[in-house]
């Protein structure tokens, strides 16, 4: 999803963002043009559901089937 500068309308780069609730997220972004440089939060929310699912029983997914860097462990874990 791209997000454009609310001054300039350049498209803004995410630099980090946070979890704020499991529905809530906080992003922080900064402009790619250089003359205007304009940094900004932005909220994404869930407002609602498409579908109605269910997990099936005793079903999980293979922590090794995602890259490290989409596992919340030792995610900081740097060598001093």
């Amino acid at each position: 999803m791209a997000i454009r500068c609310p001054r300039c309308r350049a498209i803004a780069k995410t630099r980090t963002s946070t979890e704020l609730s499991q529905m809530t997220r906080r992003s922080y972004h900064q402009c790619q043009n250089m003359l205007c440089g304009c940094s900004f939060t932005s909220l994404t929310e869930i407002d609602g559901f498409l579908n109605e699912t269910k997990p099936v029983p005793g079903a999980s997914v293979p922590k090794d089937a995602f890259p490290k860097s989409h596992t919340p462990d030792n995610q900081l874990n740097l060598a001093i």
